[in-house]
């Protein structure tokens, strides 16, 4: 049954106002400096290298970055962020998240308007989606495509598995990372055995094991998977090894005889669980009221593809630990390995719904709002406690009512601030810039410059704070440009080229 017009228009317009609320919300937090860490700043840099005629996906921070990651979307949405810098990063998770909200929304619709609205409130915004998607510190990373697009990619295999949207999604899963293979694999798989189950309730999915088409879809993710990784790998000792998987798996054979390692990790699996938690729990609503006989089959499945994805994230989380002190919040929790567990969390209950749910019992509407409600509460305890870096009362009051992040806005007077934006627009675009890091966003167009010797080219222009504790004077001589020359402001001090000095001396004039 198809729905409604009045129905799913509505829903979508409801979601779609969210969405651009909270891209409006993150272009405030942008603005206001609360995304200083440099992650974000080394996928808008290396986004944009080959259109400025330096290597692919290159980048100040670590230099070769496609040594490291296979994150080759970027190629695809650099001219965007080329022409946007940030913006750009977010209107395209953006137009991926209005997209796939929409037909997902359209689709659900017809099926069954209680668990569209528990899906609605509970799965597509509540507070473990906006935690990942507002990535605190950082702000965005490629691999939060995944979500929208293995939403899309979930579609595809309802409604036509072999149509050319459904290559086109998965190709764009590949191309987000080297995991990307994994994550498609997992949803695709999963589709297959939930449609195996549900053409016959009554047998074991144990029976799938001997269906062909199963073992050729298996077999053809796991070579895209070991090639791309094998690609990986031959990039990585072409140029400079990048020993990652080795230290991983070196840190993973140490710890397992270490009892703090053990605890850890087990204690990173206990929150990731609990963050799944809310859509976990909206499977066994669904699986109730469909009165679906083969529950056990289906709990199976889940488990088996979530730990795909866990022991995937594991040995890439593992290359931090003992080298990183905050190794717990870039595990298996940190928004760029947690979003793959979380969007195939929400595309299984959905694809479960989507073939089963046209047989369910409905839901009461006291017990839909009640549960949505309890749901979606729920979500904001576990996300404080999984996520120590988390604290929604402060995120939201601050954003609202401090023009910059309370932390950094002592060492930013509003005299300074003005030439600070001033300059931004005066300078050459693309140039090449050494900034103390609360003022790197406003070079977010530019090419920032950190301090680990990667840098393609030297900066013109360096601004460091009057008393300088963090030391960055000290490593000048070896990211400027020689000669250049001082120019104090009221808490700045400004280091800049002779063919730079014009715009510094205007910028200041202007203000």
């Amino acid at each position: 049954m198809m729905p409604t017009a009045y129905h799913w228009r509505r829903t979508v317009l409801l979601s779609s106002l969210l969405l651009l609320l909270f891209f409006g919300f993150k272009i405030g937090r942008f603005q206001s400096l609360y995304y200083t860490f440099n992650d974000m700043y080394i996928f808008i840099q290396s986004s944009c290298s080959w259109l400025d005629g330096r290597p692919v996906l290159y980048e100040n921070i670590w230099g070769y970055d496609s040594r490291i990651h296979n994150n080759y979307i970027l190629l695809l949405i650099g001219p965007l962020i080329y022409l946007g810098g940030v913006y750009g990063a977010f209107a395209v998770l953006t137009g991926l998240l209005l997209l796939s909200y929409g037909l997902l929304l359209r689709t659900l619709a017809g099926r069954g308007q209680w668990f569209l609205w528990l899906a609605f409130a509970v799965l597509l915004f509540g507070p473990v989606w906006f935690w990942f998607n507002d990535h605190p510190g950082i702000g965005w990373h490629p691999e939060l495509l995944y979500y929208p697009l293995v939403l899309l990619l979930t579609l595809a295999l309802f409604y036509a598995e072999t149509a050319w949207y459904f290559w086109v999604t998965a190709l764009l899963i590949v191309l987000v990372k080297e995991d990307g293979a994994l994550m498609a694999g997992t949803v695709h798989l999963s589709y297959l055995c939930l449609t195996y189950l549900r053409a016959n309730s009554t047998r074991s999915i144990l029976g799938i094991l001997s269906n062909r088409r199963f073992w050729l879809t298996a077999a053809g993710w796991a070579l895209v998977f070991v090639a791309g990784m094998l690609f990986l790998s031959y990039k990585n000792q072409s140029v400079k090894p990048e020993p990652r998987l080795e230290q991983a798996l070196t840190a993973i054979r140490t710890g397992l005889t270490d009892p703090t390692f053990i605890r850890t990790n087990l204690l990173l699996l206990g929150q990731t669980l609990a963050l799944l938690l809310p859509s976990i729990v909206l499977l066994w609503v669904v699986m109730k009221r469909a009165d679906f006989r083969q529950s056990g089959s289906v709990w199976l499945i889940y488990a088996v593809a979530q730990l795909a994805l866990l022991a995937s994230n594991w040995v890439q989380g593992s290359t931090y630990y003992g080298t990183n002190p905050l190794f717990y919040l870039v595990s298996l929790t940190w928004p760029p390995r947690f979003v793959l567990n979380y969007a195939f969390s929400v595309s299984f209950v959905v694809a479960f719904w989507l073939l089963v749910g046209a047989d369910a019992r409905p839901l009461p509407r006291q017990w839909v709002i009640g549960l949505a409600v309890v749901l979606f509460v729920v979500q904001v305890p576990i996300v404080k406690l999984s996520r120590p870096d988390v604290d929604y009362k402060t995120t939201l009051i601050d954003t609202f009512t401090h023009r910059f992040d309370p932390f950094k806005e002592r060492l930013l007077p509003a005299e300074d601030v003005a030439v600070v934006e001033r300059l931004v627009r005066l300078i050459p675009p693309r140039s090449s810039v050494f900034m103390f890091d609360f003022l790197i966003p406003f070079f977010h167009r530019h090419y920032n410059i950190w301090l680990t010797g990667k840098q393609w080219k030297n900066a013109d222009v360096a601004i460091v704070p009057v008393d300088d504790f963090q030391g960055l004077t000290t490593h000048l001589p070896q990211v400027m440009k020689q000669p250049y020359r001082r120019i104090r402001l009221r808490m700045y001090e400004v280091y800049v080229t002779p063919a730079y000095e014009r715009y510094v001396n205007q910028a200041i004039h202007d203000n």
